[in-house]
């Protein structure tokens, strides 16, 4: 750990240089290299977490660079793991970049997410977003999820058996979404609330996202935080919640 990169983090009473090693041991799956995983990789590599993984099965194209900070005009028909790969080395040779090109599936979820301590989604596709939440529940992986639709965006931190879970938000049978349109700007705002959330739960702070629906208007200037609910009869995660219980059940 290069700990002169890292002095104005380190200055601070919530990191220091034992916080600053935490982010170094940890390791961090982010899915998608596109408009959200481009700031929130930079975030990550930045704050020097130490293995950051990139899944991302797709190819840059000129209508990413709007908003996809990672790739630039000469990426244009490279893959976006290629891409993202160069630049974060570059940005922070300390660092190790994992790529994973493909994209994640019900048959590599599992073997991909096992490997890291904690999952980001930066996609905007609603199936890989149930088939991460399964398998994050399942392993007990923590994961945030980002998500935009023009000058409006939303976060949410799931932590397995202690927060509701995206099924209990949004059920499991959801239609394929629309081709959202996207504002870089909003994008870029998501996607470093992830990166700061993931750094709280690194550094074992308090989390004020956890179990909450992190809700932006840019268009308002405005933010809510929506409380979300257990749903008993989850598929997904009402057994883990059922089992954690009993973990921290206290006999007297």
């Amino acid at each position: 750990m290069d700990a002169e990169r890292f002095t104005k983090q380190i200055m601070l009473e919530e990191i220091g240089t034992q916080g600053q090693e935490k982010l170094f041991d940890a390791s961090v799956l982010v899915i998608g290299a596109g408009g959200m995983g481009s700031p929130l990789l930079y975030c990550l590599a930045g704050a020097g977490v130490g293995t950051i993984g990139i899944a991302d099965s797709d190819i840059v194209s000129v209508s990413n660079l709007n908003r996809q900070y990672l790739h630039f005009e000469r990426d244009i028909g490279t893959l976006k793991v290629h891409s993202a790969a160069k630049k974060l080395k570059e940005f922070n040779s300390h660092i190790n970049i994992i790529s994973h090109e493909t994209a994640i599936n019900t048959e590599n979820a599992y073997e991909i997410i096992s490997q890291y301590d904690v999952v980001a989604l930066a996609v905007d596709n609603t199936q890989t977003r149930m088939i991460v939440n399964k398998a994050c529940v399942e392993l007990g992986k923590p994961f945030t999820d980002g998500a935009v639709n023009g000058f409006v965006g939303t976060s949410i931190f799931v932590n397995p058996g202690l927060t509701p879970c995206l099924a209990c938000l949004y059920g499991t049978n959801i239609p394929p979404e629309d081709n959202l349109g996207a504002v870089a700007s909003i994008v870029g705002t998501i996607s470093t609330i992830q990166g700061t959330t993931i750094m709280q739960y690194i550094l074992g702070l308090d989390m004020p996202l956890a179990g909450k629906l992190f809700y932006y208007d840019g268009l308002r200037a405005s933010t809510e935080k929506l409380k979300l609910k257990f749903n008993k009869t989850c598929p997904i995660c009402s057994q883990k919640v059922k089992s954690k219980k009993k973990e921290t059940k206290v006999t007297v």
